[in-house]
């Protein structure tokens, strides 16, 4: 979720998942864990390119998620902790390739991702009590992404398609209760993001509207249940969700490159329900 918008020694193990060992075919998606906390990450230094599955688990009191951001032109996390300082939107080197989000303290969340070879941060857009983005607490850290060392794997497996458009959710099937792999393509002219939420009781997308028009300060009207992070055009990921029934919303919280505005300003958000 973006709004501009001690762990014991077996931890550490979760973090540095290992890769599949090098051969001549191609293997099934390797598996990251990033445990995140406030206001860290425990991640690998490296991982090889090819499709990846990263795991975030949650161990913080806050909600958190994982931005992969590739930084093209042989930039590094610091120059792009400099540039968000600046106003206005990231730099052009700085691409939005995705990653689990917003998992709930105690929750995980796990995405598929295409990583290229080339140097990458690990960021956390979202904001703290005060509104400060985690990434300016120094939630970030970066990740190199080394040549293959296998032939890809093959395709994730999905079961739902999910269009990010500016500005709306196109779903290929509603989604029931149980797991779901969803394939959530960027076909839109900005970058966009999926964030579910499971609503509250007799909450609906008017309460959440309400919370946001308040500034966010009071408890949100409903859980964090995952999604899939921001993402520039053309990216995609294939996000797991675990759903129990109940009524969800499907939010993007980025901001608009033209006004400013929350995209779910624009009408990037949709209630749906899970039977």
């Amino acid at each position: 979720m973006v709004r501009s918008i001690l762990l014991a020694p077996a931890l550490a193990a979760l973090a540095f998942a290992a890769a599949a060992p090098p051969g001549h075919g191609p293997s099934a998606p390797r598996v990251v864990t990033i445990v995140a906390s406030e206001f860290h990450f425990m991640a690998p230094a490296s991982v090889p390119a090819g499709r990846t599955t990263f795991r975030l688990v949650n161990h913080g009191q806050q909600v958190h998620h994982v931005t992969l951001i590739r930084l093209n032109e042989g930039k590094t996390v610091a120059d792009l902790e400099a540039a968000f300082k600046q106003p206005g939107p990231p730099p052009a080197w700085a691409v939005l390739v995705g990653g689990p989000n917003a998992a709930n303290p105690g929750g995980q969340q796990e995405d598929v991702v295409e990583l290229q070879a080339g140097n990458y941060a690990i960021v956390c857009f979202v904001p703290d009590a005060d509104g400060v983005p985690h990434v300016m607490k120094g939630m970030a850290q970066a990740l190199t992404v080394t040549p293959a060392e296998s032939k890809s794997a093959p395709p994730a497996r999905y079961d739902r398609t999910l269009k990010l458009a500016d500005y709306g959710f196109i779903l290929s099937a509603p989604l029931t209760a149980g797991t779901h792999h969803v394939l959530v393509q960027n076909g839109a002219l900005q970058p966009h993001e999926i964030v579910l939420i499971r609503l509250a009781p007799d909450k609906h997308a008017k309460d959440f509207m309400e919370w946001a028009a308040g500034g966010m300060q009071t408890a949100p009207p409903g859980s964090f249940e995952g999604g899939a992070s921001p993402m520039a055009p053309g990216m995609d990921n294939v996000a797991t969700l675990n759903l129990r029934p109940g009524r969800y919303l499907m939010v993007c919280f980025l901001e608009d490159g033209k006004d400013g505005k929350p995209h779910f300003v624009h009408g990037m958000i949709q209630e749906f329900a899970v039977n």
